[in-house]
């Protein structure tokens, strides 16, 4: 599987993007130190996500994508 561009798209739409996709094993992590936990995923726009887009993973490996929200 490829992992696909997300920067800019909320949480939720990110989460169900990479399940659709076949990967198993996504995190969604606060990228602001206020907030150590992500809730209501949709409130939230995708900054990073490692491994970076393009790259070709298996579908269970670890995807971790960080979401900042004022």
């Amino acid at each position: 599987m490829v992992i696909p561009e997300v920067i800019g798209q909320d949480g939720a739409t990110v989460r169900s993007r990479l399940e659709e996709l076949g990967l198993t094993d996504v995190s969604l992590l606060s990228a602001n130190p206020k907030y150590s936990a992500v809730v209501l995923a949709a409130n939230w726009t995708a900054v990073s996500i490692d491994p970076p887009p393009g790259t070709v993973v298996a579908s269970d490996h670890p995807i971790v994508v960080q979401l900042y929200r004022d």
